[in-house]
């Protein structure tokens, strides 16, 4: 079993569009946080210069990955610099609480609708 993790730190405004996409190819289980930071940009603005952003945590097999993650930097994708940014890590375990079983790949077959058009 390949699983992956995928962290995307991207501007409050992209959630909606990154969220609209995934879901519009069957990804439906994401977390979302909302976090400070900082990188080329800082926020003079404030005494301590972080910036806003959102995180979204996404899981997905070894095979769609790179699927998932160019779905979520085109749809976050706005033309600016230091907009945010995607890390894929990979999984050691991952457990389903409600069936107390380790989670297999077939859970997150989000392509599925690709097959069969």
């Amino acid at each position: 079993m390949k699983l992956k993790k995928i962290t995307a730190v991207i501007g409050d405004m992209q959630l909606e569009s990154v969220q609209h996409a995934l879901e519009a190819h069957g990804v439906k289980g994401f977390t979302v946080f909302t976090v400070r930071g900082r990188g080329k940009y800082s926020n003079l603005y404030t005494q301590d210069q972080l910036v806003g952003h959102t995180q979204m945590e996404v899981y997905t097999s070894a095979e769609h990955v790179d699927k998932v993650a160019k779905l979520i930097m085109n749809a976050a994708e706005i033309g600016e610099i230091s907009i945010g940014f995607v890390a894929i890590t990979d999984v050691e375990q991952l457990l389903w609480v409600h069936e107390q079983r380790v989670v297999n790949e077939d859970d997150f077959n989000y392509f599925e609708k690709e097959a069969e058009r």
